[in-house]
C-alpha cells in the first residue's frame, strides 16, 4: 500500500443530537496520486467526510487510514502537519505577511531558517506569484493572489496528501479558470494525494480523476473517472445530478491532439490560411466544437505551441471523440 493512499473502512457521522447520520457508513479508497472529488447537493455530508480525514470532524464509526495507518493512532497534532489543507475562506493569517504565512508548517516543523526561506520561493514560483509580493500581507492581495498563497502554505512541509474544501469557490469564474489550470500543471509535477469537495460539476469534470457523487445522508451513489459516470450513470439520482447535457459535458475530458487529424492544406486554402479559425493542441474538444461554432465554419485549423498548423479538426472528428 502506498503511503498517500487514503482508505475510508466503514466511516459514518451522526452528530450529537441528530437520529440520523451525516455521513452513511462509507467504504472508499483515495487512490496515491489522484485527485478524488467528492460532490453533492447541499447536506450531502462530503465537507464532513473531507473534515475526517484530517480529524477536524471525529467518526461515529469505521477506520479511515492514511498509508496503512490508522489517523487516531496519530497525535492529532502531528497529522495534521502532514497534511496540506486549503478552504474557500483561505484562512491566512491576516498579521503575518505571505513568506510568514507560507512558512508557518515547515516553522512548526521546527526547519531551519535557510531552508524555509529556499522552500517559500520555490513555492511561490511554482503557484505563480512574484518574489516582490513575499513582505505583503493578505489584505494588499487580491483574491485569486490570496488562494494561490493558500495552497502554497498547504504545499509547504511538502505533505503526501492535500485536502481542498471549495478551494476556488470564493474568486471569479476567469480566476478560478486559472487556479484550476494551475493546480492540474502543480499535480502533474508533485503527484499528490488530493481529495476535493466542491459543488461545480464542471469543476469537478476537469480537476477529478475519480469523482464521487454523493447523496443526502453521505450515501455514495457512484463512485468512478469522470468518462464512465458520463457516459454511464449508476442511476436516475446521477443522470439528474449531471444533467442533460452531460454529452455535452465530456467534451471537455477529451483533447483536440487526441483525434485522427486531417492534414493541412498545402495551398494554403481554408484552415491553413491564417485568417481561418484556429484552437491549440491541447484545447478540449469543447473548446474546438466552440470556436468552429463561433467563427462559423466546418473546421478550424489545429496549432501546436510554437504556432506551426499540425491539422484539421471537423465537426465530425469532434463526434467520432465522443464515441471513444
Amino acid at each position: 500500500m502506498s503511503d498517500r493512499e487514503i482508505v475510508l473502512d466503514g466511516v459514518s457521522k451522526t452528530f450529537e443530537g441528530s437520529s440520523t447520520p451525516a455521513v452513511a457508513p462509507l467504504d472508499l479508497t483515495f487512490a496515491a496520486g489522484e485527485v478524488t472529488v467528492l460532490i453533492g447537493p447541499s447536506g450531502c455530508g462530503k465537507t464532513t467526510t473531507l473534515r475526517m480525514v484530517n480529524r477536524l470532524v471525529e467518526p461515529t464509526t469505521g477506520t479511515i487510514r492514511i498509508g496503512g495507518v490508522d489517523v487516531r493512532d496519530r497525535p492529532v497534532t502531528e497529522l495534521r502537519r502532514n497534511i496540506g489543507y486549503v478552504i474557500q475562506q483561505i484562512g491566512l493569517f491576516p498579521h503575518r505577511t505571505v513568506a510568514q504565512n507560507i512558512a508557518t508548517v515547515p516553522a512548526l516543523h521546527g526547519w531551519a531558517k535557510g531552508r524555509i526561506r529556499d522552500r517559500v520561493e520555490e513555492l511561490v514560483d511554482l503557484v505563480g506569484i512574484d518574489r516582490d509580493m513575499l513582505r505583503r500581507y493578505p489584505t494588499e492581495l487580491s483574491g485569486g493572489q490570496q488562494q494561490r498563497v493558500g495552497v502554497a502554505r498547504a504545499l509547504a512541509a511538502d505533505p503526501p496528501v492535500l485536502l481542498m474544501d471549495e478551494p476556488f469557490g470564493a474568486v471569479d469564474p476567469i480566476v478560478r479558470g486559472h487556479l484550476q489550470r494551475e493546480l492540474l500543471e502543480i499535480q502533474a509535477r508533485l503527484h499528490k494525494t488530493i481529495v476535493l469537495v466542491t459543488h461545480d460539476l464542471d469543476e469537478a469534470i476537469t480537476l477529478g480523476d475519480r469523482i464521487a457523487v454523493l447523496n443526502s445522508g453521505g450515501v455514495v451513489e457512484q463512485f468512478a473517472t469522470p468518462d464512465e459516470m458520463l457516459s454511464s450513470p449508476a442511476n436516475g439520482f446521477v443522470a439528474d445530478f449531471l444533467g442533460r447535457d452531460r454529452s455535452i459535458k465530456r467534451l471537455a475530458l477529451t483533447k483536440v491532439r487526441d483525434l485522427d487529424l486531417l492534414p493541412v492544406s498545402s495551398n494554403g486554402d481554408g484552415p491553413g490560411d491564417a485568417t481561418a479559425t484556429s484552437v491549440r493542441s491541447d484545447s478540449t474538444l469543447r473548446d474546438a466544437l466552440e470556436a468552429i461554432l463561433v467563427a462559423p465554419l466546418p473546421e478550424a485549423i489545429v496549432r501546436d505551441d510554437d504556432g506551426s498548423a499540425i491539422g484539421r479538426v471537423t465537426l465530425e472528428a469532434i463526434r467520432r471523440g465522443l464515441e471513444r
